[in-house]
């Protein structure tokens, strides 16, 4: 009595958290209870005690653990034994409707044990889910992190790449410069200011000396970058073979000699598309013996300063090469004698156009004539430091626009 007593509670505290693969048998929990009750009805002699409480909660353990089907048959099991007890068991003192009410609560738990296991399966399921999906969610992105990591390094080596091959190009494109040195060779008293956008520059100057005639240019070609040092490349060979080797010293030829030769190796269109490469320049021939000056400019930007008073180089307002006009192209070239101390600049638009200063504005030339007229009782020395600090100080923290050539040359007459 005492022993199936024992037995029945721990059965009953336990029954749901069986964790044994054999403990968790269907066919033990079936014929362990069974055996429970017949025990427990052996031992007390009384069928009316509560003992079918044990199948109830058996049931339900069952229905946790297994199928529909196992539980429904578990159900037909214990209503089979319940009324086999009941016949066999002569002290019976309970009524048929109590009976049956016994025998209605075997289906009913199984029911709601069923009930109970599909609502905790489905929240086990959707924990289990959400579980996954995190897990998933954390394995991309491990995932991505790595790939990202691959691809910045990646970057950052053709970065690197990119980077020491402009570099190198850059030296290449100073190599085909006039040198300060090669510059004050000819004009003791000059200077150049010469700040590319991008390491290399579509910006150039060029220099050629026969005799007693110098001839210079600034060219701006088309962009900037490695496209414009591309250009200012091809450029600086046309100037040379032009001047150099065809002997074209007057600087409206030079230009006319420059468009065509620039549109006939750029093909003016290709495959139907048009193409818009060309330079903005001015050049300069200076007569030193005889203190004589000629000027043409394709968009170029120029001044002389004679006895300190400033002479505007006018441009003729077409470029260099570039899209194909109906006419043939004539530059205007302007002939002016000059005093010994005379001061000649020759500039792109790069330092007019930079965006700058308070209220973002560009410098604009009327600035930029007004910073010039005001450094030339300078040293050309001071005048590049000047001309330098106040294009930094104007630009800010503003993207520099374009790349930026200022020439200064103090002329010598004899």
């Amino acid at each position: 009595m005492n022993l199936t007593n024992i037995y029945s509670a721990t059965s009953l505290v336990l029954e749901p958290y069986r964790k044994v693969q054999f403990l968790s048998s269907i066919y033990y929990t079936s014929i362990t209870d069974s055996a429970l009750i017949v025990f427990w009805i052996i031992a007390t002699g009384m069928m009316a005690s509560p003992f079918f409480v044990i199948w109830y909660v058996s049931l339900m353990a069952v229905a946790f653990r297994y199928s529909v089907k196992e539980t429904a048959i578990t159900s037909v099991l214990y209503v089979i034994l319940y009324l086999g007890i009941f016949e066999l068991d002569q002290t019976l003192n309970i009524t048929v409707s109590e009976l049956l009410v016994r025998l209605g609560y075997i289906p009913l738990a199984g029911v709601l044990g069923m009930f109970f296991s599909i609502e905790i399966s489905d929240q086990i399921d959707g924990k289990i889910q959400i579980i996954k999906g995190e897990e998933a969610l954390k394995k991309a992105h491990n995932e991505l992190e790595r790939k990202v990591e691959e691809r910045t390094e990646q970057l950052v080596l053709i970065n690197k790449d990119l980077t020491d091959s402009i570099n190198y190009a850059e030296r290449i494109q100073l190599a085909i410069l006039p040198s300060k040195d090669d510059l004050q060779r000819v004009f003791q008293d000059s200077f150049v200011l010469h700040l590319p956008k991008d390491i290399i520059s579509g910006d150039f100057h060029w220099m050629y000396s026969s005799g007693d005639t110098i001839h210079v240019a600034v060219v701006d070609c088309t962009g900037h970058g490695v496209p414009g040092a591309l250009l200012s490349m091809i450029g600086s060979n046309l100037l040379n073979s032009i001047v150099i080797d065809k002997g074209i010293t007057s600087p409206a030829q030079i230009l006319s000699s420059m468009d065509s030769a620039l549109r006939e190796l750029l093909k003016a269109e290709i495959d139907g598309l048009a193409v818009n490469d060309g330079m903005d320049m001015s050049v300069c021939s200076i007569d030193t013996k005889n203190g004589r000056l000629s000027y043409s400019g394709a968009q170029g930007h120029g001044v002389l300063l004679k006895n300190g008073v400033a002479t505007s180089l006018e441009p003729t307002k077409y470029s260099i090469g570039g899209l194909v006009v109906e006419h043939k192209k004539e530059f205007q070239q302007y002939d002016t004698e000059f005093s010994h101390n005379d001061t000649l600049y020759l500039f792109t638009d790069g330092y007019q156009d930079q965006f700058g200063g308070a209220k973002g504005k560009k410098f604009y030339r009327k600035n930029l004539l007004k910073l010039i007229d005001g450094v030339q009782d300078r040293p050309m020395s001071e005048q590049l430091v000047t001309l330098r600090e106040t294009f930094s100080t104007w630009k800010g923290e503003h993207w520099q626009v374009d790349d930026v050539t200022v020439l200064g040359l103090k002329l010598k007459k004899g």
